[in-house]
């Protein structure tokens, strides 16, 4: 086992240890566990730059460049272009609904999970996060599964479903603690909501790896309408 697959099994469940962990240290600061769960988007943006530091420097020591991920193949950029449209239609009810059908099967209503999630927080921490967590998102988050993970599981399995539904896996899973609440219905709630997103992203990129940008800026603009969400319960 090279380098390279070594350090992906190693950050196949480190997001999802991050966020608890920087969790836990809003724990300690507000003296709440239970209130430092509505600063998760404050915990995900402190995940993504330690995810991203990581990345450059993994990438740098084995020669290559983080920031080549986000270059568009021109070759192929009409093409690539096509593909991730035809792609992004069929990927709006995958998006969308489990968050609504899950709310549903768990709670039957589909507000309650959202309230426990989303609390009002001070405008200017809002504010300072309003740019900070969709682009460190958009630069850390698949890079660590799809840009690191799976290029350096697949020169270990032979068989290419394992390198795919290993940071599938983990991609959807790391949100049971993106905030971790102590109670099984969202826990498996987190866990789920995002899994036939995640099965499409890695089925995507493994096939063809020049998407990549394309879904980050999908990724950034979605986290984007998140902070949306905080900005107007926030100042409600």
């Amino acid at each position: 086992m090279n380098f390279k697959t070594r350090t992906a099994f190693i950050l196949l469940p480190g997001r999802l240890l991050l966020f608890l962990l920087v969790q836990l240290c809003f724990a300690l600061l507000l003296g709440s566990f239970k209130h430092s769960a509505n600063y998760w988007i404050a915990t995900a943006t402190i995940t993504n730059f330690i995810s991203i530091a990581a990345l450059v420097y993994l990438f740098k020591i084995q020669g290559m460049r983080f920031r080549d991920l986000f270059r568009f193949d021109q070759v192929a950029l009409k093409k690539d272009i096509l593909i991730f449209f035809s792609i992004t239609l069929f990927c709006i009810p995958i998006v969308f609904l489990p968050n609504y059908y899950l709310s549903i099967w768990f709670w039957g209503n589909e507000e309650i999970p959202y309230n426990m999630m989303f609390k009002p927080m001070p405008l200017y921490l809002v504010y300072s996060f309003f740019v900070l967590f969709p682009i460190t998102t958009a630069l850390g988050e698949l890079s660590t599964y799809f840009g690191y993970i799976m290029p350096g599981l697949k020169e270990y399995f032979q068989r290419k479903w394992l390198t795919i539904t290993l940071p599938v896996f983990f991609l959807a899973v790391q949100h049971c603690t993106l905030p971790f609440i102590p109670d099984i219905k969202f826990i498996m709630y987190r866990a789920l909501m995002y899994f036939p997103f995640a099965c499409v992203i890695g089925i995507s990129l493994y096939k063809r790896p020049g998407l990549f940008p394309y879904f980050a800026i999908l990724h950034g603009m979605l986290d984007f309408a998140t902070v949306m969400v905080l900005l107007n319960i926030s100042t409600g």
